[in-house]
């Protein structure tokens, strides 16, 4: 990326004069009026306006970028015709960036949301135009002034008193919706940039706006409102760190999310498809959190009576579901019409969530995490004749779920050894024997090769994949160092007549042959040790040629030695 040399201040200022020049000239008109409702014929000819002014600020970041700093000095005397004009365009960088964000904020109430959005992409121009600048000053500036109109918009709506706030609406959420979205799309092009320095001030920034906003008193907003802010927090909690100063901002604010849900869904029956959407989007949040944040115990107990008030429905709801057509497109889509399917996307991460929190209150011995799983397979259980197969298949339709899930599993905090000394009564142990027996290692890795049809090929594509790479090859290291220890178990697993009685249709699509998987899937139920075998055996082979290759994506030499050790373990034919 090409910068101006430092010191040369002239050239700077002169860069955001003729920008400051072309949003005066081309927009001023139309923010003069001091109205928020325009004709169409206004609209129309702003809209044209604000597509123009965008690809002219573009243009010049990319002339910029390839060295070809123009000629600012010409551009901006033939557009400084009147005395106002001329004071404008020849103020400092910093009074540029006060007076375009000022000029652009007033667009984003505007109530068309036409303009809105492309006046949104104007801001977003003028971000990378700045970037580009490498001007650290100016960028903070930049990023303030965003931050401080946000700021005002939600206090103008407020309206704080000297009484006790009473319940009020964000009258001008369509303006801080806009802004909250200018700053998203902001945040994805700072994920390409080079520059550490400059995502970090934009996150102490918004750290710091977020800290201001009297979040207590914003009792209902809108679905618009509540999916642009969880979207930014979701962007921002992607990839991020515990050092990440957001984070704990994020955290404090999230469970207000769910009050603002629960209460637009029931004003808005209407609206349900979006509300659902902010629901997943809660899910995903909460997933990312947990990863990043080393939660407490009062932290994770405030987590599971979120998880019991807001998402008990989903908690609950019968782990039997029909079967379902895989080929959809929109599998898995949070925007899917059929319910069945869209509940059980958003039950995957309800029932994840409340597990792992448990699990973390059960390692601290805290009597709620045990309650909690108590309550949850009491309900369960006398719905569900065969639990574990079933919960298997509720996860076997999304791979990175499931191998989440799977390890959570194997690392459950009572199957460690060193845990034999805990001080449990009654009640506690006897749940403890119940999920060892219902979740034991060795006899749900049978289901799970099972249910993908032994087929090798699947569990290759796994190990392979992008996604699910790393996740698998942990689950897979983890079940070969117990089922090396456990041979007998593994090898005298019984019979079962109903595991993979629903197809999972993970199946690779080159087996196209009816008879010869239907003969494959009757020899499973009568020999799932054989069929475990080959398909560990055959998976080890691929992975020796794939690595003798150098196509191998990793080092897979741990993997094979499990295998190894497998391999001298199984029986000769």
């Amino acid at each position: 990326m090409s910068t101006i040399v430092s010191g040369d201040g002239e050239m700077l200022r002169l860069q955001y004069s003729r920008l400051c020049c072309l949003i005066h000239n081309s927009l001023h008109p139309f923010t003069a009026k001091s109205t928020e409702s325009i004709t169409k014929e206004q609209e129309k000819s702003l809209l044209i306006t604000l597509s123009q002014v965008s690809n002219q600020i573009k243009l010049w970041t990319d002339e910029f970028a390839s060295g070809d700093h123009g000629n600012p000095v010409n551009e901006i005397s033939s557009n400084s015709k009147s005395t106002i004009v001329s004071s404008i365009c020849h103020s400092s960088a910093s009074e540029c960036v006060f007076k375009i964000i000022n000029e652009l904020v007033f667009l984003l109430a505007i109530q068309s949301p036409y303009v809105r959005h492309l006046s949104g992409n104007v801001l977003v121009a003028i971000s990378n135009f700045v970037v580009s600048m490498s001007s650290e000053n100016h960028w903070e500036e930049f990023i303030k002034s965003l931050c401080i109109h946000f700021k005002l918009i939600i206090h103008k709506a407020i309206s704080p008193s000297s009484n006790p706030p009473k319940t009020k609406h964000l009258d001008h959420d369509s303006s801080a919706s806009s802004i909250i979205l200018v700053l998203r799309n902001i945040l994805k092009h700072l994920k390409h940039e080079e520059d550490d320095e400059i995502l970090e001030v934009y996150l102490n920034t918004l750290s710091s706006c977020l800290q201001d906003i009297p979040w207590e008193s914003c009792n209902t907003v809108s679905n618009e409102f509540c999916g642009h802010l969880l979207q930014l927090f979701c962007s921002i909690v992607s990839n991020s760190d515990d050092k990440n100063p957001l984070i704990l901002e994020i955290f404090n604010i999230f469970p207000r999310f769910l009050t603002w849900y629960q209460s637009n869904q029931a004003e808005n029956n209407g609206y349900t498809k979006i509300s659902q959407y902010i629901q997943h989007k809660i899910l995903v949040l909460m997933m990312r959190l947990s990863s990043i944040i080393k939660l407490d115990c009062e932290m994770i107990v405030s987590w599971l009576n979120l998880i019991e008030k807001h998402f008990q429905d989903l908690l609950f709801e019968s782990l039997n579901q029909s079967d379902t057509n895989q080929d959809d497109c929109l599998k898995d889509s949070p925007f899917l019409l059929d319910e069945t399917c869209h509940h059980q996307h958003l039950q995957r991460r309800v029932v994840f969530l409340y597990l792992k929190c448990s699990f973390h209150l059960i390692r601290l011995q805290e009597t709620k995490g045990f309650i909690a799983i108590h309550e949850w397979l009491k309900k369960h259980l006398v719905k569900c004749s065969q639990f574990a197969e079933s919960f298997l298949q509720l996860y076997i339709h999304e791979d990175d779920m499931l191998f989440e899930v799977l390890l959570l599993l194997t690392d459950m905090p009572f199957c460690n050894k060193q845990q034999k000394d805990w001080t449990l009564d009654v009640y506690e142990k006897d749940i403890i024997v119940l999920l060892l027996d219902i979740f034991e290692t060795v006899h749900l890795f049978h289901i799970f090769l099972s249910e993908i049809h032994y087929d090798h090929q699947v569990l290759l594509d796994y190990l392979i994949s992008k996604d699910t790479g790393a996740t698998c090859a942990e689950y897979l290291l983890r079940c070969l160092r117990i089922i090396c220890d456990k041979w007998d178990s593994f090898l005298k697993f019984p019979i079962c007549k109903e595991v993979g009685s629903q197809s999972s249709k993970k199946r690779r699509k080159v087996m196209n042959d009816s008879f010869e998987t239907d003969h494959k899937n009757q020899k499973s139920f009568k020999e799932p040790f054989h069929d475990a075998r080959d398909c560990l055996l055959l998976l080890k082979k691929s992975i020796e040629s794939l690595h003798h290759k150098n196509l191998f994506p990793y080092n897979p030499k741990v993997l094979l030695k499990r295998l190894s050790r497998f391999q001298e373990l199984c029986p000769r034919p």
